[in-house]
């Protein structure tokens, strides 16, 4: 996922709703594995959320991408 993404939040602040990718945390553990977290822009509130909360839908963000190296930050 990225930055700027459109993504649903499955634990809204009430109800399931859509929010929008502002940060992303990575946090890298000794065992070689990777935890990432995100902060979600969701009714004007920010919330912590990991991958298991939202849904990306490929159909509706396949056009922001034009190359998987393009790093939507840059653009």
């Amino acid at each position: 996922m990225h930055i700027g993404e459109l993504v649903w939040v499955r634990n809204g602040p009430e109800n399931p709703t859509w929010g929008i990718i502002v940060t992303q945390y990575s946090i890298y553990l000794t065992d070689n594995s990777v935890m990432v977290s995100y902060e979600v822009l969701v009714d004007s509130e920010i919330l912590s959320v990991d991958k298991t909360d939202i849904l990306r839908f490929h159909y509706y963000n396949k056009h922001l991408l034009l190359d998987d190296t393009i790093n939507m930050e840059n653009r």
